[in-house]
């Protein structure tokens, strides 16, 4: 994933020719996504990110210990997904900004099963966590595609679609 760090800086903004900065960055990343953090480094105690999402980028299921999140939507369609332990759809959210009248946050606080799925061509969100960031706390799900299989992946979110009715 790309990132840039912009903390440092007593006041940080953001506007639309950096939203179109960070969208051009996540077409050219591997991962397809790409984010500004406004926090200063990994162990800082609150993570903050503006992070944009391309259609096509995938982001197996995962749990974090000891985290909540935060989502609010910017620009674009977003489903976020939740499972159970054997990755059965327990719920789901359609989010779009709040301009278009639908969800446009959203707040976990218990370690469930999640993933987001982009549904427009581009997705930003300002993503809020709390930190430090410790990979070891984030566990990825047995039972979805690790990423490796493009088939395999575009399947998975057939599949969720599918079952969400989007």
């Amino acid at each position: 994933m790309s990132v840039r760090y912009l903390a440092g800086q007593e006041i940080i903004t953001i506007k639309g020719p950096s939203l179109k900065e960070l969208k051009s960055m996540a077409e050219q990343a591997p991962l397809r996504r790409a984010r500004f953090c406004l926090h200063q480094n990994d162990q800082s105690k609150v993570h903050e990110m503006v992070i944009a999402f391309c259609q096509d980028s995938y982001m197996r299921p995962h749990k974090h210990h000891h985290k909540t999140e935060s989502f609010h939507v910017i620009e674009g369609e977003l489903l976020v997904v939740f499972f159970d332990e054997e990755g059965k759809i327990t719920r789901s959210i359609h989010m779009q900004p709040v301009q278009q009248g639908g969800c446009f946050l959203y707040r976990l606080s218990n370690d469930l099963w999640h993933t987001v799925i982009p549904l427009s061509e581009y997705v930003v969100i300002h993503e809020v966590t709390n930190g430090p960031f410790i990979k070891e706390d984030s566990m990825f799900a047995p039972w979805a595609p690790d990423g490796s299989d493009q088939q395999a992946v575009q399947n998975f979110i057939m599949n969720i679609k599918k079952e969400t009715r989007i």
